[in-house]
């Protein structure tokens, strides 16, 4: 049978208990910036928006401390397996440490007693997020107090449960880990690959090269044109309080919709334009939407093909459609604007005191393109097709893994589903059952 408790409903042999009784709390601080004998060293210096990961480590920290900073007195030292819960600005987010590192003042460093699991602990604040961020409060900084802290109710199962639960999870977490450390090779050998394609050609085509201004080294026989030679390239719409959807509403894409290489549709935003004005200005299914306008110099010019799912929509004025003429395979055009060329020269129209950084039609058309045949760009693009396929697959597998991490985290942090504590083996998910009571 199942008790009830402030918690809900609470699995036979587990009990609710206070954070405070459960840890030591000590609050971050931020060594005086005006002593530079403190910064520059080698002890990672972590804030709340760096808690982006279950394991803190150096790769996510943005500043570093000396031995000296460290111990100034200024900051909490942190060591491997201290729980990290961001209590001020990003409240919610938790980590643990995974080496000896400095925290600012937006973290409260907890140290766990006897009585509870670090890894168990920390899953179970991650999933109390919601929760105290509702808490938050102030008027420039938003924050929970160290009371808020104290009297957080924690579902706790006995230690080797909770043992349990950490190494199922651990094991969710380890493929994740190993299937992004497959996506970034993948995206490097796509990366270098098609630079090698783009100036090179297909391997074992060419044997003569030359010098183009402006692209580098490329096979003899390439001619380089200017990208508005072969495409047509249209800038989008502005929007205003005239945009608001009354009597014909379109779909449309925004910057926010367009990545590298491929475009998200989520809920579909809808704005008010004429039959004439859509006419001119609606996509077509593997044309190319490239970005007008961005903060981030580097994601100025950033481009992807239109998606079949997307076919019909329009898009706002800080994209640019690129039509590809019967010289140009869009694949190939789309794949040069984000390789390094391509990003080089969108690069260089960058630097502006608004904020945002900003490259005309005129800069778009102007772009020197190394143009083959068309089939040879049709052979590198189905070499491509074959590394975005392979990326396509692990990033599915990623996102399977993610869905997998959180269904079976809210089962086991409830106690919905328990776990044989008394198996050899407490890593598999084979060990989870279905809780009876």
């Amino acid at each position: 049978m199942r008790r009830s408790g402030d918690k809900g409903a609470i699995p036979n042999g587990w009990e609710v208990v206070r954070l405070g009784d459960l840890v030591t709390l000590s609050q971050g601080g931020t060594p005086r910036k005006n002593k530079p004998a403190y910064w520059g060293g080698h002890v990672p210096f972590v804030t709340g928006a760096d808690l982006t990961d279950f394991r803190v480590s150096r790769d996510h920290s943005r500043s570093f401390l000396t031995s000296q900073g460290l111990k100034s007195g200024s900051t909490v030292v942190c060591e491997p397996g201290h729980l990290l819960l961001a209590t001020r600005t990003r409240v919610g987010l938790a980590g643990i440490a995974t080496e000896v590192m400095g925290a600012s003042q937006d973290i409260t460093r907890l140290v766990a007693n006897g009585r509870v699991h670090s890894d168990y602990l920390c899953r179970a604040l991650m999933k109390t997020a919601p929760s105290l961020q509702k808490m938050s409060r102030g008027t420039t900084i938003q924050g929970i107090t160290r009371d808020d802290v104290v009297a957080l109710p924690i579902l706790l199962p006995p230690l080797p449960e909770q043992r349990a639960i950490a190494a199922v999870l651990d094991s969710i977490d380890d493929a994740i880990e190993r299937t992004d450390a497959v996506i970034a090779t993948t995206e490097q050998l796509r990366d270098s690959l098609l630079h090698e394609l783009l100036t090179r050609g297909v391997p074992g085509r060419h044997t003569e090269w030359k010098e183009a201004p402006g692209v580098g080294t490329i096979p003899a026989c390439w001619e380089v044109v200017r990208l508005g030679d072969v495409c047509h390239v249209s800038s989008g719409l502005a929007m205003g309080p005239h945009r608001s959807p009354r009597n014909n509403p379109k779909p449309y894409l925004t910057v926010a919709n367009v990545q590298a290489d491929h475009v998200t549709i989520g809920e579909p935003r809808l704005m008010e334009l004429t039959e004439a004005e859509y006419s001119s200005r609606a996509l077509l299914a593997g044309d190319i939407v490239l970005v007008e306008g961005h903060a981030q110099i580097s994601q100025l010019g950033r481009a992807a093909l239109v998606p079949p799912e997307a076919d019909g929509y329009t898009f706002q004025n800080h994209l640019f459609r690129v039509r590809p003429g019967k010289l140009c395979s869009a694949v190939f055009v789309c794949a040069y604007v984000n390789g390094r060329s391509g990003r080089r020269y969108f690069g260089s129209f960058g630097g502006t005191t608004s904020g945002l950084n900003t490259v005309s039609a005129a800069n778009v058309r102007a772009l020197p393109l190394p143009l083959p045949l068309v089939e040879e760009q049709r052979t590198i693009d189905a070499v491509l097709d074959g590394v975005d396929a392979a990326l396509e697959r692990a990033r599915g597998g990623r996102e399977a893994f993610q869905s997998l991490k959180e269904s079976t985290a809210d089962a086991l942090l409830t106690g919905r589903v328990r776990i044989k504590t008394g198996s050899s083996s407490m890593s598999r998910l084979s060990d989870v059952l279905p809780c009876k009571y």
